[in-house]
């Protein structure tokens, strides 16, 4: 069958749909023709030529009894395909037998033909006139509605035989499907116009099954929960018509019904199984599926997903999910643990462990440049060395953190560097070339660079993979030229290949500058502007190409512009300055941002002139300090040493000084105050006694951070202080220049640094299984965050959580800590060697965190008592008692028997241990009978066989307390089952250990049976 556009489909899968509104109509058209009234198809009629499928003649009579030809029926059916959506194809119906000429007949054959519902005869010829039989209208619906047949119908028309072959399952269909309702069908006899009217009504009533293909959209609830929107009305749902692949599905109910005119169904599915985060689930629906009935589940918890060396200069992170761009390339947050050296954190102020990062649009690829290679002095790693890359905590774009961690990496790196393309652009001419290779190049030391065989120099391009090459000779646009590359090595020594290599290329006519991308405003003075290309950063920033005018035409002055770091020239910032006219007595001031034409790409083209508004507001909220903590007197922050250590004064917002404007200078001393834990003023003693502190610098990484150094180490009788900071110390960055309100923050940490970097270091040689079950290790650390030590949840054995009662011991010597964890008595089944012991998450008070470590050696012992659990009676009258482990060295004294509802006296019992078989471990016990002969000393048939129980004479029968069990002539307690009870003596029997007291019996391990357990065995 041709191709059928959705709307089509659409009305094919929707016919329920369609006969509510076609029903909805009022059959009131029959009584517009003379010749309708009292016919069976009135209704059916009125409702085809409501909607303009039919028509009647100009005379006023629909005439339904006139057979109905075919043409005629393919213009009644293209109206019907017309209306649901479907097109003409460009290419007529190529019938012989139907002139273009005749146009509606023409449009109309193509229509039916491409949709599938009619076609031409055997000798290629449509047959427009001729009329069409019963058998052919059966067809015609069964395929213009795609009416199925159950299985297991069966037909009760009497003259299917009569029927082509081809025609029967098309009648039987109708007859299904309630189209046709005479047991006569009558298939050569042509059909009428309203016997056609009706039959195409009842098609159209027809309510088709629900199927896949009814789904018109699944949503993601919860990650137990979906939701499947059926295009049609589901009155009930089967869990069995439902499957996920690898899902098991809990139950499915029905949420709502829409609106009749929408008929729409929401089936509710819960699983039992939950939908994994990043992954994708078809829903089948008996069977089958569609696109539509696909849900992707989102990642909503972040997780580092790979680290590693892709080359000698750079790292790429991947995350299973998009991250906060501000978080994650912050790369001081990053450090390298190289063997047996401490962990040095990366940074990006210009220092030997220098560093940059950049995040991928999708935000899942962070790659860390390094400014020296691994293999470099700085880091001194070597081929094939293995090095630890620690990440800090990081926020995902959901607002989700990943804990810090860890990540083992190899670096190798043997692959060749690649020369990967060559460009250049110019309005005219240009002597620059730039080339991007597949990885960052060694070009400073290696490598002769020519351009058509002269040489060239090459220099640091805005991409770290990428050369920039300066001429001597013009490049004119358009023309084309050769770049050759000689002996040039990455950064690990890797030869580039081909050696030598050399690419043609073509200097792009430019004479067009893109223009701007975005104007943005950032804070109450300041307005970021992007290009859509890289920029002559010269025209840019000159005195004047930029111009900011307020609504009334005013100028306003003092307006600086300067380039973004690392934005390849394509962003800039404009700065208004202090003691400008932007706000004058108002809040807010709309501003044109005009650009003039003096303006220059980087191939020298201006941008057409162009004016942006926008909407200054003035900030009027004063900046506060939020932190305050100790850098430790010899600690190195932000890249300075303090020798004397230093306050670093943290704020909600970026902050300048008054006095200096934010550059390195003095402090005046009048402004802060410390106060130790006593109540003592030390101002002075930690700073010096002039007017003001020298050496007072902003942080250079964000600037909301003021570090005031000491001029003497503070004393180590100072543990915590109290430090005031007066109104206006410092002012914030907005144009109005608002001073901090005033602060007092209590409770400074003298103690700790904020610059310590070091992680505590966790002995795992010391890490060790002690006595009573518990588990010693050492941790050296001056600062160490003690409960994150005694916090239960950063242990595990074997894998597990620490048993329920377990709990943590610290006994600190200066920086030296030895821990001991204790595990609850009865939480160790088996004594083993090789317990596996976990630590991590112990951190110092700066919040760095050790190292985890994990020892597969630690020793424990068995400290479960063993369980009575189980007893039988034998035929001999023995009891077989079961433990919960191997038992040994049960004593009588260790039971108590209660026979027949009596406890039997322990002298009566004997114990032996089980040794063999599907009871070892267990006990036989045995109860032994009394001898009472009376006191005549001979058998005289009056003796009596007892069971001696506890509280009366040991040995000797006591009526109404020891239990009687036989009377006669016995010559002693031997005569009787050989001296012990028979099976049949017992009514009742009940074992337990006994209640109180330290028992005999014992497991391997030397752990006591447990009291007071009993089991009831008869």
């Amino acid at each position: 069958m041709a191709y059928q556009p959705k709307s089509y489909r659409k009305f094919l899968a929707g016919t329920v749909s369609a006969a509510v509104v076609a029903s909805a109509i009022a059959p009131v058209a029959s009584a517009s023709f003379t010749d309708v009234a009292g016919s069976v198809h009135a209704d059916d009629i009125a409702t085809l030529v409501a909607k303009g499928y039919i028509k009647g003649y100009a005379d006023g009579t629909f005439k339904p009894n006139k057979t109905l030809t075919r043409g005629e029926a393919a213009i009644i059916f293209s109206r019907i395909l017309k209306d649901a959506g479907f097109k003409a194809p460009e290419q007529g119906a190529s019938f012989p037998d139907v002139p273009a000429s005749k146009a509606e007949l023409a449009e109309a054959v193509a229509i039916v033909k491409a949709a599938g519902v009619m076609g031409g005869d055997e000798k290629g010829n449509f047959n427009p006139n001729a009329n069409i039989t019963r058998e052919q209208m059966a067809k015609v619906v069964v395929e213009a509605f795609k009416l199925t047949k159950p299985a297991n119908h069966t037909t009760k028309i009497t003259d299917l035989d009569k029927a082509g072959s081809w025609a029967r399952e098309y009648i039987q269909t109708l007859e299904a499907n309630g189209v046709t309702k005479n047991t006569e069908f009558m298939p050569k006899q042509n059909v009428t116009r309203g016997q056609f009217a009706s039959f195409v009504v009842r098609a159209m009533d027809v309510k088709k099954e629900a199927s896949a293909a009814d789904i018109t959209a699944v949503k993601l609830v919860d990650e137990k929960t979906l939701e499947v929107t059926f295009n049609g009305e589901l009155k009930e749902v089967k869990k069995e018509d439902f499957a996920i692949q690898g899902v098991e599905i809990d139950s499915v109910s029905i949420k709502a019904t829409a609106a009749a005119e929408a008929k729409t169904t929401v089936v509710v599915i819960k699983t039992k199984t939950a939908l994994q985060e990043g992954k994708s689930y078809n829903v089948s629906y008996k069977g089958q599926t569609t696109d539509k009935a696909k849900v992707d589940v989102p990642v909503v918890t972040p997780k580092v997903e790979s680290v590693s060396a892709i080359n000698a200069k750079q790292i790429e992170v991947k995350f299973n999910t998009k991250m906060d761009k501000d978080s994650v390339t912050d790369v001081t947050k990053y450090a390298i643990k190289r063997a047996g050296v401490a962990s040095v954190a990366l940074t990006n102020n210009s220092s030997a462990t220098d560093a940059t990062a950049s995040l991928s649009e999708d935000g899942k690829t962070l790659t860390i440049t390094l400014n020296n290679a691994l293999t470099s002095p700085t880091w001194s790693i070597a081929e094939g060395d293995s090095f630890n890359f620690e990440i800090g905590k990081l926020k995902a774009a959901n607002g989700k953190e990943i804990e810090a961690q860890s990540v083992s990496i190899k670096y190798s790196d043997k692959v060749a560097p690649n020369l990967v393309s060559a460009t250049a652009k110019a309005a005219t001419t240009t002597r620059t070339v730039t080339l991007k290779f597949s990885e960052p190049v060694d070009f400073a030391t290696t490598g002769v660079f020519k351009v058509n065989g002269q040489v060239a120099t090459p220099s640091a391009g805005s991409d770290v993979r990428e050369v920039v090459l300066t001429t001597s000779q013009s490049l004119t646009a358009g023309q084309k030229y050769t770049v050759e590359v000689t002996n040039l090595k990455d950064l690990a020594g890797n030869l580039i290949t081909p050696n030598p290599v050399s690419l043609d290329f073509t200097v792009t006519q430019d004479n067009t500058a893109d223009g701007i991308d975005s104007v943005t405003v950032q804070g109450d003075n300041q307005v970021k502007v992007v290009f859509k290309e890289p920029m002559d950063s010269s025209t840019v920033t000159a005195a004047g190409n930029i111009k900011l005018v307020d609504a009334n035409g005013n100028a306003i002055t003092n307006v600086s512009v300067a380039p973004v770091a690392n934005s390849n020239n394509k962003e800039y910032t404009i700065t208004v300055g202090q003691g400008t006219n932007l706000y004058a007595n108002a809040d807010t001031n709309t501003v044109n941002v005009i650009f003039t034409n003096a303006i220059k790409d980087a191939s020298g083209n201006a941008i057409t002139p162009e004016t942006r508004t926008v909407t200054f507001t003035k900030d009027k909220v004063a900046p506060k300090v939020s932190k305050v903590q100790l850098i430790a007197p010899g600690d190195t922050y932000d890249g300075v040493a303090y020798a004397n250590g230093a306050l670093l004064l943290t704020f909600d917002e970026k902050v300048l000084r008054p006095a200096d404007g934010g550059t390195p200078g003095n402090f005046t001393k009048s402004k802060i105050q410390v106060i130790d834990q006593d109540g003592t003023v030390i101002t002075d003693a930690l700073f010096s006694a002039g007017a003001t502190i020298s050496g007072t610098v902003l942080d250079s990484k964000d600037n909301a951070k003021l570090v005031i150094p000491f001029t003497a180490a503070p004393a180590s009788t100072v543990k915590t202080a109290t430090v005031r900071l007066v109104a206006s110390a410092v002012t914030d960055a907005s144009l109005g220049a608002n001073g901090n309100a005033a602060a007092t923050v209590t409770g400074v940490d003298f103690t700790t640094s904020v610059a310590d970097t070091q992680k505590p270091v966790i002995s795992a040689a010391s890490v060790a299984g002690g006595s009573g079950n518990t588990i010693t290790f050492t941790i050296t650390e001056a600062n160490l965050d003690k409960s994150t030590v005694l916090d239960i949840n950063n242990y595990r054995l074997d894998g597990a959580p620490l048993p329920d009662g377990s709990y943590v011991t610290i006994n600190s010597v200066g920086s030296t800590h030895t821990v001991t964890v204790h595990l609850p008595a009865g939480s160790i089944s088996k004594t083993r060697t090789n317990y596996a012991f976990t630590i991590s998450g112990i951190k110092d008070k700066a919040g760095n965190t050790a190292d985890v470590v994990a020892v597969n050696n630690v020793s424990l012992t068995d400290d479960v008592q063993p369980v009575l659990t189980a007893g039988r009676l034998n035929n001999d009258g023995t009891i077989t008692l079961t433990y919960s482990e191997a038992v040994t060295g049960v004593a009588p004294s260790d039971l108590v028997v209660t026979l027949n509802g009596k406890t039997v006296a322990s002298t009566a019992l004997t114990v032996n241990n089980i040794t063999e078989g599907s009871d070892n471990g267990g006990s036989l016990v045995k109860i032994a009978v009394g001898f009472d002969d009376g006191g005549d000393g001979a058998s005289t048939g009056n003796e009596k066989i007892f069971i001696d129980v506890a509280g009366g004479t040991a040995g000797q029968y006591d009526a109404g307390t020891d239990i009687l069990l036989a009377t006669g002539t016995y010559a002693n307690a031997a005569a009787y089952n050989n001296g012990y009870i028979l099976a049949s003596d017992v009514v009742t029997l009940k074992v337990s250990t006994a209640a109180t007291g330290t028992l005999t019996g014992q497991d391997a391990a030397g752990n006591k049976l447990a009291n007071g357990k009993s089991v009831t065995i008869k």
